[in-house]
C-alpha cells in the first residue's frame, strides 16, 4: 500500500511540475530524455517513467504498468550487470522532420545496457512514441 501511495504522489508531483509545459523542439525532448536517463541511471524508476508520462500519449495505467516491470526487472539486471557506474549520451538522429531518435549507454561494472527514445512530431509539438532498453549493444554499431 505504502509504494502504490508512493508512485501515485510522484506522478501527481511529476505532472504538476509540468503543467503547460511541450516539447516545441527536438532541444527540447533531449533535455527530456536527459533527465530522465539520469533519473534511471539512479534507480529511480517510478520518478523516470512519470517524468516521461505528460509527453506520451499513453495511458497513466499502461505506463505505470511498464514502470512496475522495470523496476521488477530491475534486481536482474543489477545482478548480472553489476553496479551502475554512469550513463553516455550516444547519439540524435532524425527521419525527415516528424521522427527522431535519442540514445544513451548505461554503463554497469560488467556490462551496459542502451536506452532509446523515440519522439515522433504529429504537428507542432513533438511525442514520445516509443520508449526501451536492452543490452543490444551490437546495434549501436550499425547504420
Amino acid at each position: 500500500m505504502k509504494l502504490v501511495f508512493r508512485t501515485i504522489l510522484i506522478f501527481f508531483v511529476m505532472s504538476s511540475t509540468v503543467v503547460g509545459a511541450e516539447l516545441a523542439t527536438l532541444s527540447d525532448a533531449r533535455k527530456l530524455s536527459d533527465k530522465a536517463i539520469a533519473l534511471f541511471q539512479k534507480e529511480q524508476i517510478d520518478a523516470g517513467y512519470a517524468t516521461l508520462q505528460p509527453f506520451w500519449p499513453l495511458n497513466a495505467v499502461e505506463i505505470q504498468n511498464l514502470a512496475n516491470q522495470t523496476t521488477t526487472q530491475w534486481p536482474m539486471i543489477k545482478g548480472r550487470f553489476g553496479t551502475s557506474i554512469s550513463t553516455e549520451f550516444i547519439s540524435e538522429s532524425k527521419v525527415g522532420e516528424s521522427l527522431a531518435r535519442i540514445v544513451y549507454l548505461q554503463k554497469f561494472k560488467n556490462h551496459a545496457i542502451r536506452w532509446v527514445f523515440i519522439f515522433y512530431k504529429p504537428e507542432e509539438k513533438w511525442v514520445i512514441n516509443s520508449f526501451s532498453f536492452d543490452d543490444q549493444l551490437h546495434q549501436l554499431f550499425e547504420k
